[in-house]
């Protein structure tokens, strides 16, 4: 990893997720859903905890195209083209690696050029102290309104450098990632500025 040399500005930090679009294709992993221990194997492959020896196989389930990312029914894991991966070892992005995989497509014809994609940099705790909290709206007609932190925050002094990292499980990649991206019009990927990400009060469990 490389050093930081600076403390950064975290505007400059970016969310990286599903952007829940209907066209590409949805994928379930077969493992068995009902097997605790298996989904647990599955999320720690996709944190970069665990390594993989047999590829894991994935039917897609909805949506009908490829893209360069394609999302579970699960939070995580993700799948990425082979571009993908070119771009981020040509341009040296670090905090990430892959592993193997099987995409099948709705007939059960395999789908080549798929890596199973995994954020391997470091961990840090999100500090909600920092977060404004806002009351919102209900969401619908005669409900409740709700109160949520805007704003995912860290010690900036921790951080190694890494391009790809985690906050409290929210995967996160840096400025220079995120223009990687765009200038290579990656699809089916969705980015959010931390410092306007929301979070639900109630979802978070404070020490």
């Amino acid at each position: 990893m490389k050093p930081s040399k600076e403390l950064p500005n975290q505007n400059l930090f970016f969310e990286i997720a599903d952007p829940l679009k209907s066209r590409p294709f949805r994928l379930r992993s077969r493992l068995p859903a009902e097997s605790l221990p298996d989904l647990k194997q599955l999320a720690a492959h996709s944190q970069g905890m665990k390594e993989v020896s047999a590829p894991i196989q994935f039917d897609a389930v909805q949506g009908k195209n490829i893209d360069d990312f394609l999302w579970t029914q699960l939070v995580r894991p993700a799948c990425v083209l082979s571009r993908v991966v070119r771009l981020l070892e040509e341009n040296g992005i670090d905090g990430w690696s892959t592993y193997p995989v099987k995409v099948y497509d709705p007939d059960g014809f395999i789908v080549p050029d798929y890596h199973g994609f995994e954020v391997s940099g470091p961990a840090y705790k999100a500090d909600y102290d920092r977060s404004n909290v806002i009351e919102k709206p209900p969401p619908v007609p005669k409900g409740k309104s709700y109160q949520i932190y805007r704003g995912l925050y860290f010690d900036e002094s921790q951080w190694d450098g890494s391009d790809m990292f985690w906050v409290e499980g929210v995967h996160v990649v840096t400025e220079r990632t995120y223009r990687l991206f765009r200038t290579h019009k990656v699809g089916n990927v969705r980015f959010t500025p931390l410092a306007e990400r929301e979070t639900r009060v109630r979802h978070v469990q404070r020490d």
